[in-house]
């Protein structure tokens, strides 16, 4: 399982680290274009991955799901993480770290599914059938960011118009979210093994 979490993992630290100098370079709504970079980690890594080979091995499609999930799920809170110092250290314990904390919890609530859903997606379709859809996913989505950022950020650590969501929103949605990803884990191994041949196809 180290071998499957060490070649996927390498696409998720290049793009993690990527990411994480947007903030430092002058973009003013880094947390917009998250929904960009999961998926791409996604799909490059699953591209690379051989599932011929896998079957080979004395690993069952349970372990191997749980390895990418979790892997996945690592990511979501690695981003997380670092977005919040970001706004901590940009801001203190003001009222506007915590309308961004909060801006950053509502949307954080959303990326663990969508991992999910790529890799069903993925185990569904192949690497090769899912390539045209997440990079469309990801063009409509880079727009959609860049017209946000320009909309609700005009200057650098500033949110127009944006406050704290209640707290118990705050929690409840990352909750669900949470449970989401859970479900769709669930289904994972059998997406899997339902399209074993599929997967093998180089």
């Amino acid at each position: 399982m180290l071998s499957i979490i060490r070649r996927s993992s390498f696409f998720y630290i290049t793009h993690f680290l990527t990411f994480s100098l947007m903030p430092l370079v002058g973009s003013r709504g880094a947390v917009l274009f998250v929904f960009i970079w999961l998926p791409s980690s996604v799909l490059w890594s699953e591209r690379g991955e051989s599932y011929a080979f896998l079957r080979q091995l004395p690993i069952r499609d349970r372990d191997v799901v749980r390895a990418k999930l979790g892997l996945g799920l690592g990511a979501v809170i690695a981003y997380w993480a670092w977005l919040t110092l970001l706004a901590l250290v940009d801001r203190g314990a003001s009222a506007q770290f915590f309308a961004r904390f909060s801006l950053i919890n509502l949307l954080a609530s959303a990326w663990p599914p969508l991992v999910a859903c790529c890799y069903l997606g993925v185990w569904r379709l192949g690497a090769r059938g899912m390539t045209f859809p997440l990079l469309t996913m990801m063009g409509v989505g880079a727009v959609i960011a860049l017209g946000l950022e320009m909309r609700y950020f005009p200057r650098r650590g500033s949110a127009a118009g944006l406050a704290a969501a209640p707290w118990p929103l705050q929690v409840l949605l990352p909750l669900v979210g949470l449970a989401l990803f859970l479900w769709l884990a669930r289904l994972g191994p059998r997406v899997k093994r339902e399209n074993d041949e599929h997967l093998r196809l180089p």
